[in-house]
């Protein structure tokens, strides 16, 4: 963790921090990544898999208040991607790294393999959405179920930042580190600004941006083009939930229903008084959904009642 980590005041952050630890994974195309999680030291004998998957320039951290909730249903990996969060893919050595959708599925797949070692129900949070879907896609014999809350999904690539000049995608991605920023998305992504927008949690969400290769990792992705996966969608099998915040302002709550018409089989849930992020802002509404998904109406009930109390 940098520094600027002591400032952190939310005793769920704390205690995510405390728990997570590295583990160098070989992956092609990037050589060893030292990979950031907060899960379990081994697993679970016959316990389900859970891995979460965060969004966009984000970090595991943004599970802090979930995790502790999810993990009464099985073992739960919350993964920092290479590139993002806590995870050193590199950079800081090597600038010059590719780092895309190839590359991210690469160490996530080492990731399933090493350290989950069975197949897992996905839950990916907007562009942590994407990723799942695009993992699912590829290697669909490692996931069980996908969970996607409030996920980007029909948006491809990223615009024309994917064929800027280095320097202007440097001086772009820098811009994601300012308070400013952060601070209007952090307001953006809640319903209830007053009581979760607040100074710490944006402090917590920029936290990893002061890791060494951030701007590299991040400078690396815009400039392969980010993600596609929106064709990919209506080829997915896979049992899904698609989560959203009735109250969201960052993707809206019309691409739900999008989702659940271009998959085969999938459900929705809609979580109310709610924006971008379920996980943080109603964690046990969203614990019930998952409940009810993976084992049925009486885990959902016997979930609810533990998260209550």
């Amino acid at each position: 963790m940098p520094p600027e980590a002591s400032d952190i005041e939310e005793p769920a952050a704390q205690a995510l921090m405390a728990s997570m630890r590295r583990v160098p994974l070989a992956v092609p195309g990037l050589g060893e990544v030292q990979t950031a999680y907060a899960g379990p030291a081994a697993p679970t004998p016959g316990a389900p898999a859970f891995v979460l998957l965060h969004g966009f320039d984000s970090s595991s951290l943004e599970f802090r208040r979930f995790v502790p909730l999810l993990s009464q249903l099985g073992d739960v990996y919350a993964v920092d991607l290479a590139g993002w969060g806590f995870t050193d893919a590199g950079f800081g050595s090597n600038p010059d790294l590719p780092l895309g959708p190839k590359q991210k599925r690469a160490h996530l797949k080492a990731f399933m393999q090493h350290v989950v070692g069975r197949p897992a129900t996905l839950i990916g949070t907007s562009l942590g959405g994407t990723v799942a879907i695009d993992f699912a896609a590829e290697h669909g014999d490692d996931v069980e179920r996908l969970v996607l809350i409030d996920a980007q999904g029909f948006i491809d690539g990223i615009g024309p930042m994917a064929s800027m000049p280095r320097f202007l995608s440097q001086l772009g991605v820098r811009v994601l580190r300012t308070v400013p920023l952060r601070q209007m998305a952090n307001k953006m992504a809640y319903f209830d600004k007053e009581r979760y927008a607040t100074d710490d949690a944006m402090r917590i969400g920029r936290l990893h941006t002061h890791l060494p290769g951030w701007e590299d990792a991040n400078v690396a992705f815009m400039q392969s083009g980010g993600y596609a996966v929106s064709a990919r969608i209506p080829t997915l099998r896979l049992p899904t939930l698609v989560v959203w915040g009735r109250n969201d302002e960052i993707l809206s709550p019309d691409n739900a229903q999008r989702f659940i018409d271009a998959l085969p089989d999938a459900r929705l849930v809609w979580i109310e008084d709610c924006g971008h992020c379920a996980h943080l802002e109603q964690p046990a509404e969203l614990l019930r959904a998952v409940a009810e998904f993976c084992g049925g109406g009486d885990a959902a009930a016997a979930m609810a009642g533990t998260a209550s109390a």
